[in-house]
């Protein structure tokens, strides 16, 4: 090997060396969080999403591979092309709610394309809110009534859609209503039910009646494995009431857009210092930590007046008449009040020198008077004697000046 290919070969040995320490000296990027819109954000959403679509503890809009029984009752294995999407959906959708990623899949439910909650979660989440107080259900039984709904029949191959039929059933028409009052309004004890409260005029907020009518005629009645036509209806019913009052009152906490009282007392307030350092004061602090203000105490005479005919009669035997309230109080004030010293205060203003050493004097003894004649006394003193001053401090006239200087020239002479 020549003497070249020799340095050659030994610089390229120092440079990779060079460039693996340089390597094992950068800093380990910090850990990334879930975000869509960045590149290494959505490569992590996307394992998240990956691992939970792999897992059978997840609803089947979630799971890569479901399991499909024919009519044999043999099971295979389908794949599930929109696992991973409708797992991204879940995950987007507990970053804006507030929810954890397994909670959000096993709240949702994916129908007709739409990620919709079910209804225990909105019940759960209008009572966690207390904008209201707890919702309470009124259910009546309104008889027996008729209704039709259509039933899915065959495939019409002309029509190129399925045939339907008209069936008409007899069921019991109970009636459900969601209902609550304001979270700031006091629930009385007495009050039990929808019409209590009607009566008392409480302002009772209330969810649209949801009634096994509608049940029937929405269809929710008729499909496969349906539980409205179980015991199971009074529940179905309290859900779906309870969804409907959220729709309706609350739909920014059902959309996970409003605070929760726990949100708002675990809020955070920035306090700024003089210097500009900024800390976080929770509102527990800033409530507990704020002085209280002292009640103001007023007293009021109760005693009775004199009437006038005692008064007279009084006066006419001789007895001393009794002084109202307001002079007793200004004569105990003025009894109780310190004396001034008037004479010596108007001294020491007349004995000032200057008009500096004036208005200290005049700061220090006239302002915390509490006599408005005793002042106004001295503060006649403390004018004179500033003019006096502000008199002598100007300078005389140049004709005065040469006047007497020709004056005492001519007495010298």
């Amino acid at each position: 090997m020549s003497a070249t290919a020799t340095a050659q070969a030994a610089n390229h040995t120092s440079i990779e060396q060079l460039r693996h320490h340089q390597l094992a000296r950068m800093p380990e990027p910090d850990d990334q969080t879930v975000d869509l819109f960045s590149a290494r954000g959505f490569a992590l959403a996307q394992r998240v999403g990956q691992a939970f679509s792999t897992s059978n503890a997840v609803p089947p809009p979630f799971r890569q591979w479901n399991e499909k029984r024919d009519k044999n009752g043999n099971v295979t294995m389908v794949e599930n092309p929109a696992a991973l999407g409708n797992c991204l959906v879940a995950i987007e959708t507990a970053r804006s709610v507030g929810m954890s990623i397994t909670a959000v899949m096993q709240n949702a439910n994916v129908i007709e394309n739409r990620l919709t909650w079910s209804g225990q979660y909105k019940i759960a989440a209008i009572n966690a809110s207390r904008r209201f107080t707890p919702l309470r259900f009124d259910i009546r039984n309104k008889g027996l009534i008729k209704a039709t709904y259509k039933e899915k029949q065959g495939w019409n191959n002309e029509l190129r859609r399925y045939n339907f039929k008209d069936v008409t059933v007899e069921v019991e028409n109970l009636e459900c209503i969601a209902w609550a009052l304001p979270g700031n309004v006091a629930f009385p004890p007495q009050i039990r039910t929808l019409d209590q409260a009607k009566a008392a005029n409480l302002p009772v907020i209330e969810s649209a009646p949801v009634s096994m009518k509608l049940a029937v005629e929405e269809g929710w009645y008729g499909k496969s494995g349906s539980k409205w036509q179980t015991e199971m209806k009074h529940l179905m019913l309290q859900y779906r009431a309870g969804s409907f009052f959220g729709n309706i009152h609350a739909p920014d906490i059902v959309m996970g857009m409003g605070r929760t009282t726990e949100e708002a007392v675990d809020a955070i307030v920035l306090d700024v210092d003089q210097d500009g350092r900024v800390t976080n004061v929770s509102t527990e602090e800033v409530r507990t930590s704020s002085p209280a203000l002292a009640a103001e105490v007023v007293t009021t005479d109760t005693q009775d007046e004199t009437p006038p005919e005692q008064q007279a009669q009084a006066k006419a035997a001789g007895a001393p008449e009794e002084k109202p309230a307001a002079a007793a109080n200004a004569a105990e004030q003025a009894s109780t009040a310190p004396t001034v010293d008037v004479e010596g205060i108007a001294d020491r203003l007349a004995a000032a020198t200057s008009i500096d050493a004036l208005d200290q004097l005049a700061d220090q003894l006239l302002r915390p008077l509490a006599n408005a004649d005793v002042k106004a006394t001295l503060d006649g003193v403390y004018s004179t004697r500033r003019e006096e001053l502000a008199s002598a401090a100007e300078p005389k006239p140049a004709a005065a000046t040469s006047r007497r200087a020709r004056a005492s020239s001519t007495s010298m002479e």
